[in-house]
Formats: structure tokens, C-alpha cells, sequence
């Protein structure tokens, strides 16, 4: 049952439930000291502030997907939020640029918190869309593309070779990649390319041999 406004109201004006600490849970990206500005507390700020109001604010921060915020009493708030998930890094006017799936850049500092991610030449959404399909159905294959770019499809450049997929990228052809690459480790086959692009079959090609 809740309190009534009246004594919601003289619990806020005591400085005992004064606001003395924000703790800011699930901010890898975003710099903690930015979401707790966002909250727009002021220096008399009490824990029994509305909530909804403050999770609408941090909520509307760019690069946040979701947020909540909770009492610890009696002077702590407790402020969770759910990180938008960079797919790729591309060249921006100040340097390196975290970008979102959909090709939108994300306002991380990634000086601050370095993103481990695929660089691309420019956000092209095709092109971090079919990124974010390759994160999701095979993450160890994402882990290790040093870059990305647009050559007849989409080319992922390892450091030891190329997968070639088209765009847009189908879930299925990059299980198939998948499959093939554990067949060819299992036999210690090395290759140059693995190349996906063409429905229902996956053509390696060795290494030493010419790519088309």
C-alpha cells in the first residue's frame, strides 16, 4: 500500500533522506558522471523524487535503450540502464565513431571506453546491418573481423583471411560460413576466402589461390 502524498511530501523535505550518492549500473559506454547530470538533481534532491520522471529522463539520453531507477535508503538512487550495442567503427570528424545497426553514430567516447568492433569505411546501414546479423547468429566470427566494407556484397576481412557474404545478409548463409570454417580447422585446411554469396553453397577458396 502506498503512502499518502502528504507524508511522501514531509519524508521529502527531510535531509535525512537527502539524495548523497548515485550509483549508475550497466554504463559501459556512456561516462557514469553523464547519467547521473541527466537526472537533473538538484542540491537539495531527496530519494523520494518521482522516478518515473528521472528513468524518463536518463532514458532519453542518446545511446540508451532502457533505463530504471530505484531508492536505497535512506540517501541512495540506484540508476540501471541498458546500453545501445555498438556493431562497428567508422572515421568521424573528431576520429573513430562507435555505430549503431542501423548506421547511426553512437555518443561514446571511445578514448574513454574503447569498442571492440569491426572498423568500416562509412556507416553504410546495408552494410553495419549485415554486421549486426553476423554479431548475433555467429558472435565468434564477429569477434574476429578486423574490418568491413561493400565489395560485391559484404567482405569481413580476418587476419588470416576473407568471408564474403551478401547483402542483406542471411542468418542461414552465415551458420553455413560457420560449418564450413570448423570443417576446414578440423582438417587444418588453410584458406584464403570462404565465400557464402550463393544460396545453398559455400565455395573456399585455398590459400595461394587468386580471389575473383
Amino acid at each position: 500500500m502506498s503512502s499518502p502524498w502528504w507524508v511522501t511530501a514531509l519524508l521529502a523535505r527531510s535531509s535525512y533522506f537527502a539524495v548523497r550518492q548515485v550509483e549508475v549500473v550497466g554504463a559501459h559506454y556512456l561516462a557514469p558522471e553523464d547519467v547521473t547530470e541527466r537526472l537533473g538533481l538538484g542540491a537539495d534532491a531527496s530519494v523520494w523524487l518521482d522516478l518515473d520522471r528521472l528513468e524518463d529522463r536518463v532514458r532519453g539520453m542518446p545511446g540508451v535503450v532502457a533505463a530504471g531507477v530505484s531508492r536505497r535508503l535512506p540517501g541512495s538512487l540506484v540508476v540501471t540502464v541498458r546500453e545501445r550495442e555498438p556493431v562497428a567503427l567508422a572515421d568521424g570528424p573528431g576520429g573513430l565513431v562507435a555505430v549503431a545497426e542501423d548506421g547511426s553514430p553512437l555518443p561514446f567516447d571511445v578514448a574513454r571506453a574503447p569498442v571492440d568492433a569491426p572498423l568500416v569505411v562509412g556507416a553504410d546501414a546495408r552494410l553495419v546491418g549485415g554486421l549486426a546479423v553476423v554479431q548475433r547468429t555467429d558472435p565468434g566470427l564477429y569477434a574476429g573481423v578486423n574490418s568491413a566494407s561493400l565489395d560485391g556484397g559484404m567482405a569481413l576481412e580476418l587476419d588470416h583471411g576473407r568471408i564474403r557474404l551478401d547483402l542483406p545478409v542471411d542468418p542461414a548463409a552465415v551458420r553455413a560460413v560457420m560449418l564450413v570454417r570448423r570443417d576446414l580447422a578440423a582438417r587444418g585446411m588453410a584458406w584464403r576466402e570462404v565465400d557464402g554469396r550463393f544460396r545453398g553453397w559455400v565455395v573456399v577458396r585455398p590459400s595461394g589461390m587468386k580471389a575473383d
